[in-house]
């Protein structure tokens, strides 16, 4: 996804689908993931650990899923949107060669005082499986 314009809110309607990005997960991505998390948990970087323990590979972390959703969600509401509420399920991993598609769809729009909100439902899926992580945001748009 490349952000061209901002939403707007007053242009914004319910069940809008956001553009799609996709983000290619390599070895150098879980590594980063690990030193800038400071996550050292082996399942993030043994491969033996991780697959010894159910995973099919190591797998990202928490902390990157909510990195990016975050920038997902930034790239298309624009530099003066607001992230105000972030919430979501890991149902699986993503590991080094996948491909993740994030995909979203605007659920609700309304205000609150002077607030513009939209609720957003925001998926990660990769060619494994659909939905190893599903996202539930509120933005605030300018």
């Amino acid at each position: 996804m490349t952000m061209t314009t901002a939403a707007r809110w007053a242009d914004v309607q319910e069940l809008t689908k956001l553009p799609p990005l996709t983000f290619e997960v390599t070895l150098s991505t879980l590594a980063k993931d690990v030193a800038g998390t400071r996550d050292i948990y082996p399942i993030h970087h043994d491969a033996g650990f991780a697959r010894r323990n159910g995973a099919r590979d190591i797998f990202l972390n928490t902390m990157w899923y909510q990195g990016l959703l975050g920038r997902y969600v930034t790239d298309w509401a624009g530099p003066d949107s607001f992230l105000r509420k972030l919430g979501f399920d890991m149902r699986g991993t993503n590991c080094p060669g996948d491909t993740l598609t994030v995909h979203g769809t605007v659920e609700r729009k309304y205000a609150e005082g002077d607030r513009k909100l939209v609720d957003l439902t925001v998926h990660i899926d990769n060619q494994v499986q659909q939905d190893s992580v599903i996202a539930r945001m509120t933005v605030e748009l300018a």
